[in-house]
């Protein structure tokens, strides 16, 4: 976080600064030590609060099987296991938490915690469901007044607009992929492109729907001889057998989240020798205690990333997959309108592996997974023959073909209405996420990050959005 700190030039950002917000928001449960054999489960006490709340954070009722070995090939091969992810520490390996509530085993999102939370305490909140946000209105001196809706017109009823008028200020927070196309068709943006579809400019601000960043996700999968998704999809008696598992008492392999032990590490020798001299360099920005590859624990067959019919073999066998993903991304994409209303989906060019620096730390990523899988073969519980993609897939150029056409995103994409000073061009939010050239206008999302982190940003977010609460709160 000092990096955040730095480049939006406010040190309430630094990772101690930001520590409390994290612990506001979730209510930890510690694993179950009994299920973790030699301390394999250690998660520093510190990054939690016994105030938190109301997210529920927690693991699975059930421990991977195919996790447990994955932990020894990460130790083995240099990702120390650490005590967890969540004190500011990603370097290493770790049974990472997930925003599950363990007493049902089911996910624990925002509208469970938060909005059932300010219900259940007699918060008066008016949700309108079904509802479109289509523009941000702003009086003669851009103060932002409320925000044009719609109705969607659901079960034989006429979709109706309306508008809502703010009191105090407006705050916008629909994702990375929309908060800045809702600016856009308001107004607010690049004032060439908006003119292009007849919408007046508001405020001038190149970097809406520009600085687009993603986490992007490959890997391999092999036979492997413990239980695993792969032979329970075939199989009606076991799936019967998991499933009254789960329903009775949230247990079982079905309450396992998919990925459950995780590694993170820079590229290491041999493979970052092989990189260029420019992708070494360009890798040197990133600070010292990032990672830049992430490995993900996945007890099922993945297969190709971009194309759901391949599907799972379904032939009785385990399957398991080493999936990589690279988490310091050099690439930029874009989001940009392609009509004058939030009708019009934008349209998304994410610009994946563009950058010639993320491509070829992927090459070098995927020969490392396959350093990964002969650790899990030597310690008996995987094929040594690679099933998926294969043998044939040898040369950089086809290890290159291969990462095009099967990677998928891990759906992380950020940063498209940049936090930053009010000197860098491309900001489009101060520090306390108030809209540049308006007023009484935020936006609390993940498009509000400067950059990516290399972590899971669904915390960051929770963060974020705790920091800006409070920073709403102790103004008034």
């Amino acid at each position: 976080m000092q990096k955040w700190a730095d480049e939006v030039g406010d040190q309430s950002y630094t990772f101690a600064n930001m520590l409390p917000f994290f612990k506001k928001t979730g209510h930890y449960t510690p694993p179950n030590q009994g299920a973790y054999t030699h301390r394999s489960n250690t998660q520093a006490v510190d990054a939690f609060s016994p105030s938190g709340g109301p997210l529920e954070i927690s693991f699975s009722n059930e421990v991977d099987q195919f996790g447990t070995y994955a932990r020894k090939a990460y130790i083995a091969l240099g990702m120390d296991q650490i005590d967890g992810f969540n004190s500011g520490e990603l370097l290493g390996s770790a049974y990472a938490t997930s925003t599950i509530d363990p007493k049902n085993a089911h996910r624990s999102s925002s509208e469970s915690s938060f909005l059932q939370a300010a219900f259940n305490n007699g918060a008066d909140l008016v949700v309108y469901k079904n509802t479109l946000g289509q523009k941000i209105i702003f009086d003669t001196d851009k103060v932002a007044t409320g925000v044009q809706v719609s109705t969607g017109g659901i079960f034989g009823t006429r979709p109706v607009s309306f508008t809502l008028s703010a009191r105090k200020e407006v705050i916008v927070s629909t994702g990375a992929l929309q908060s800045p196309q809702l600016l856009m068709v308001s107004g607010v943006g690049p004032c060439d492109e908006l003119s292009a579809f007849g919408i007046p400019c508001v405020s001038n601000l190149p970097g809406v729907g520009k600085n687009m960043q993603d986490h992007m996700m490959f890997g391999s999968s092999h036979r492997v001889n413990v239980q695993t998704a792969s032979a329970s999809i075939s199989n009606t008696t076991l799936m019967a057998q998991f499933t009254q598992q789960y329903i009775q008492d949230a247990s079982g392999p079905l309450s396992i989240f998919s990925s459950s032990y995780y590694g993170w590490e820079k590229l290491p020798e041999p493979y970052r020798s092989q990189l260029s001299n420019q992708s070494i360099q360009a890798l040197s920005a990133v600070p010292n205690d990032w990672p830049e590859l992430e490995w993900l624990t996945v007890a099922a067959y993945l297969g190709d990333g971009f194309n759901r019919q391949t599907a799972d073999p379904a032939d009785g066998f385990n399957y398991a997959t080493i999936s990589t993903a690279l988490v310091a991304p050099q690439s930029r994409g874009t989001v940009s309108l392609a009509g004058p209303d939030m009708y019009t989906q934008p349209t998304i060019d994410p610009q994946w592996f563009v950058d010639p620096t993320d491509m070829e730390l992927a090459v070098q990523g995927f020969k490392r997974g396959r350093q990964v899988w002969e650790k899990l073969a030597d310690l008996g519980v995987a094929d040594p023959v690679e099933y998926f993609p294969g043998p044939n897939v040898m040369t950089d150029e086809q290890i290159r073909d291969f990462i095009s056409h099967t990677s998928t995103s891990v759906y992380h994409a950020s940063s498209t209405c940049k936090m930053g000073q009010k000197k860098d061009p491309m900001a489009v939010l101060d520090s306390s996420a108030r809209v540049y050239g308006v007023q009484r206008l935020r936006v609390v999302d993940a498009s509000s990050f400067p950059f990516l982190p290399p972590g899971h940003p669904q915390s960051v977010v929770y963060a974020l959005s705790e920091k800006i609460a409070d920073e709403i709160l102790s103004s008034q």
